[in-house]
């Protein structure tokens, strides 16, 4: 491990500054819920595309309310219609919620407010206007206008959105490929029986939770012994495919650390080795192409501090995605000395 530690600022700084997004690719708009859009988009069309009723109830001309006191009622207007009918002068025609306007009216009226009988209309409304409880083409969105920017934050709202403008697919920031390499001789799986010796593996489960809540695309878990041919050949593999590599335990200066070394075989550039801060000292960063390598301490508290203190800022950057934990200030209970 380098003698030189550098500050946790420093580094964040040297993560951000080698950190570029994934390249964007195209997937349906339904599996994209909470995905960040990769590009800006326009509407291909006025919405809504027609003029079309806000309401039930019934639609006339206006000029036609000053001269008739009372409008007879001719055929109905359906939402989905696609027949566009003509209103004869001085009628009215009866109209549901999102149905085409009728050619020639210009005003719906609430059925609330109205009396129908033998097929005659009175308009009960004294206040209503020219246009009133019409959507005309282009209101909500015109063709051309900006619906969404690149970098939004896929919503289930903005899902739905994009599904009323015809959208199917989109352009997204992918969730990064992860491999995470588990080092260690003296490691055994939970659920077996203890043996002298050896410890119970936890940072796979540590790390394996933590990603599902980001989520991540795909995890693969790798078991590697505290072997340099071995770790070379693993991390080797998981670099031709992952963009980002996790590794736990052999970051530091023992003789079955084996993590760096490992590394610079596989052609991996050494970005630091080395924070001050406890825990996670000697914490390792590298990357080989647009591939990431950390090498968490093997401690499970350092593994978890420095997943979320420096691999998640990498996440982020990758997926363009905002991501942090949430932080709070405690009072202790009690006095403390280190």
């Amino acid at each position: 491990m380098n003698k030189d530690l550098i500050s946790v600022n420093k580094a964040k700084e040297l993560i951000r500054n080698h950190t570029i997004p994934l390249m964007p690719v195209c997937m349906p708009l339904a599996d994209a819920c909470g995905k960040v859009l990769a590009e800006d988009l326009y509407a291909d069309f006025d919405i809504p595309a027609f003029s079309q009723s806000s309401m039930d109830g019934y639609a006339f001309r206006y000029d036609d309310l000053i001269v008739h006191n009372v409008l007879p009622v001719s055929g109905e207007m359906a939402a989905g219609a696609n027949d566009l009918s003509v209103l004869a002068t001085g009628t009215a025609m009866r109209i549901f919620t999102g149905a085409p306007l009728p050619a020639n009216a210009d005003t719906v009226v609430m059925q609330e407010k109205t009396k129908l009988e033998n097929g005659m209309l009175t308009i009960l409304d004294e206040g209503i206007i020219r246009g009133a409880n019409v959507r005309l083409p282009g209101s909500e969105m015109q063709k051309g206008g900006l619906t969404l920017k690149a970098n939004s934050i896929l919503s289930a709202g903005a899902i739905g959105f994009l599904a009323g403008l015809g959208i199917h697919q989109v352009k997204i920031y992918p969730e990064p490929t992860i491999s995470i390499i588990i080092t260690g001789n003296e490691l055994q799986k939970p659920g077996t029986s203890p043996v002298f010796g050896k410890v119970y593996e936890s940072n796979s489960f540590a790390l394996m939770a933590a990603l599902k809540q980001l989520p991540a695309e795909q995890v693969q878990l790798v078991e590697a012994a505290d072997d340099l041919d071995e770790l070379t050949n693993s991390l080797q593999k998981s670099l031709q495919h992952a963009n980002l590599v996790l590794l736990t335990g052999g970051v530091s200066v023992g003789d079955y650390d084996f993590v760096v070394k490992a590394a610079e075989r596989c052609g991996v550039e050494n970005i630091f080795h080395g924070v001050l801060q406890r825990p996670g000292k000697p914490l390792y960063a590298g990357k080989k192409g647009n591939t990431w390598v950390f090498g968490l301490p093997g401690n499970p508290s350092s593994v978890l501090t420095c997943f979320y203190e420096y691999v998640l800022e990498a996440i982020s950057i990758m997926t363009m995605h905002t991501r942090s934990l949430v932080k709070i200030k405690a009072t202790l209970s009690n006095d403390h000395h280190k």
